[in-house]
């Protein structure tokens, strides 16, 4: 399967349009009740849109940062209630540890699948959930994996959430074994080789589509 790539405009995505989102059976996107997701998803959010704008230009990140302080989190709309600290921190760290972060996440994925097949907004959203994996002990991994899960779901409609899934949870198998320690058996490898084995079908299911095909699946534990 040979993945479509990203455009290389820098500007970022808006998040539910181009990508429609998933939405549930009574309207609400991404699993939120209320029909926005809340303050730290919104961040989250805003971070994936930053880390694909970084890495579609030569900007600085606190240059990103600040425009988005500036313009996107100013404006009346969803992102005006992001927690701006936890943007601000995701998109630092995240772009700080790329290329380890881009390292581990390849060791992730299946012999099928490298980062340079995969759409950019993908590889952004894989990075900040790395991130949050590796250096925010603070957040259960399991709530690590539900909100970068529902982020997907703002920006793919069919099979990148579940592929999302499969990949943090692998990855927070590795670093942060202890929390698994009574569930020994990794989902996220079955998700993967799944993915794998139906790759050559999906490929041909989205040939010319500006998108990577995963399949789909079912998220960790919703953060409080």
């Amino acid at each position: 399967m040979t993945a479509a790539r990203a455009g290389t405009s820098g500007a970022p995505p808006e998040a539910g349009s181009g990508r429609p989102a998933v939405r549930r059976a009574d309207g609400h996107p991404g699993g939120h009740p209320g029909g926005h997701p809340d303050r730290r998803t919104q961040a989250r959010i805003a971070a994936v849109q930053a880390l694909y704008q970084l890495s579609a230009t030569d900007a600085a990140p606190d240059e990103v940062v600040d425009e988005f302080h500036l313009h996107r989190m100013r404006e009346a709309g969803p992102a005006a209630i992001a927690d701006k600290a936890l943007f601000r921190e995701i998109v630092r760290g995240a772009c700080g540890d790329r290329a380890a972060l881009n390292r581990l996440i390849g060791e992730s994925l299946s012999e099928s699948w490298t980062l340079e097949r995969m759409d950019r907004v993908l590889v952004a959203l894989l990075n900040a959930g790395a991130w949050e994996l590796l250096d925010r002990a603070e957040t259960p991994a399991r709530v690590v994996i539900a909100e970068y899960v529902d982020v997907a779901r703002v920006f793919f409609d069919k099979r990148e959430p579940a592929f999302v899934n499969g990949v943090l949870d692998r990855l927070a198998r590795t670093l942060r074994s202890g929390e698994f320690a009574e569930d020994p058996n990794s989902s996220g490898a079955a998700e993967i080789g799944n993915i794998a084995e139906g790759a050559d079908r999906v490929g041909a299911d989205r040939a010319g589509a500006d998108k990577v095909g995963p399949s789909t699946g079912g998220a960790a534990e919703p953060e409080a």
